[in-house]
């Protein structure tokens, strides 16, 4: 069985029933995430934003590929839970100055929280690819404000990105990389609804450029650049993030591919296979969290979470891993990370899929692929990273 048909079976028979049946607030709009990390109770009816527009953004792609016939599912009822749940980010989550709430209570209230450009970003993401399907630019008008909010922001050098902020001086691979998927979604929507891609291509093209700023001629990618060279022996300038490093290097080819500029081609596909090698745990298989964690320790939420976690294996690490070394082997003739491919895609069959009396995928697990009852990040067991990536190696396989 080919690796497009099992990720097909996947989101047929396990991911997507798991969602709709679970994940739909036919009520009030907007989607329940707050699950325990195996699916078998909901703890709160709070809706993260972040969640929220992700949830979006994996229904109207998941409506395209039922229409095309890439996966069986009502692709009209796909669209319309992506279209309520867009509604709902509008009336609730939009404020008029480009920014967006953090989180909200289940009819749609702003509670207390910080700002996240993550969460800006994922709103404008799920409305893009939404606007990618229908054809309409309505979803646009809310669209196009965020981006340049979030754009002016990352440029300020000081972006709020909770639930992990960052210390003043120290610049995150994630903001930049969040961009430029946010731009690309945004650039693909506007050629489909015949607005002003070819201004906002010089947006993509700028966006790629802070992510290819963050390589380093190692080939790996520094996850937080640092100005001040007394703070680049800790923790967090150290540290090294293989898996979001390799979700990046497919948005750096696929931005590539949309603007017909092939210059990072070479060095990214490079990348791809010295970052797995570098998050190989050799000894019990799979990707570490984190790597390179040493240093001097400065202290803070997000110091805690890199020693505290970095030999967990986590959901998206594998799925983004599996989807980059695919689209090098598929598209760029890319033999090492064809073999790469080959051991992340095993791992990650025979860890993530619901066993251990899970629903869905346990997508927490321990260095020796035990499930780990917790979250990451926000308290949500979000579907976005296992249904995107195996919806895009479904796509990579038609050709």
């Amino acid at each position: 069985m080919g690796p497009e048909h099992a990720a097909r079976r996947q989101l047929e028979d396990v991911i997507f029933p798991f969602w709709l049946a679970n994940g739909i607030d036919e009520v009030n709009g907007g989607y329940y995430t707050c699950f325990d990390n195996r699916g078998r109770t909901r703890l709160s009816t709070d809706k993260y934003t972040w969640s929220q527009g992700r949830f979006v953004w994996l229904l109207a792609r998941a409506a395209r590929l039922a229409e095309r016939g890439l996966l069986t599912l009502d692709p009209e009822e796909l669209l319309a839970h992506a279209e309520r749940g867009a509604r709902f980010l509008i009336d609730h989550a939009v404020r008029p100055d480009g920014t967006c709430a953090y989180l909200l209570d289940e009819t749609g209230a702003e509670k207390p929280s910080e700002r996240s450009v993550y969460a800006d970003c994922f709103v404008a993401m799920g409305l893009s690819e939404l606007s990618r399907q229908t054809g309409s630019a309505q979803w646009l008008d809310v669209v196009d404000p965020i981006l340049t909010r979030v754009a002016a922001d990352i440029t300020d050098g000081d972006p709020p990105t909770p639930p992990y902020p960052l210390p003043p001086g120290h610049s995150g691979f994630g903001a930049r990389m969040i961009l430029l998927n946010a731009r690309l979604d945004q650039v693909r929507a506007h050629e489909r609804a015949g607005g002003e891609a070819a201004r906002l291509r010089g947006e993509l093209a700028g966006a790629l450029q802070g992510v290819l700023a963050h390589r380093e001629e190692t080939g790996l990618f520094a996850e937080i650049l640092v100005d001040d060279a007394g703070q680049r022996d800790t923790v967090l300038a150290r540290h090294r993030n293989p898996g979001h490093a390799l979700e990046g290097a497919w948005m750096v080819l696929e931005a590539g591919e949309l603007l017909g500029d092939h210059r990072a081609d070479k060095p990214v596909l490079d990348s791809i296979s010295k970052l797995c090698a570098t998050g190989w745990d050799i000894e019990r298989g799979g990707l570490l969290r984190y790597t390179n964690v040493t240093g001097r320790r400065g202290g803070g939420p997000y110091e805690e979470l890199i020693v505290r976690t970095w030999t967990t294996k986590l959901w998206w690490v594998h799925t983004e891993a599996a989807y980059s070394t695919r689209l090098a082997a598929v598209k760029y003739g890319d033999k090492s990370a064809e073999r790469w491919f080959g051991k992340v895609w095993d791992y990650t069959l025979d860890t993530f899929p619901g066993r251990d009396d899970g629903a869905e995928w346990v997508q927490i697990r321990d260095r020796e692929g035990r499930p780990l009852d917790e979250v990451v990040a926000l308290p949500v067991k979000d579907p976005y990273h296992i249904a995107r990536n195996l919806m895009q190696i479904v796509e990579l396989g038609e050709g």
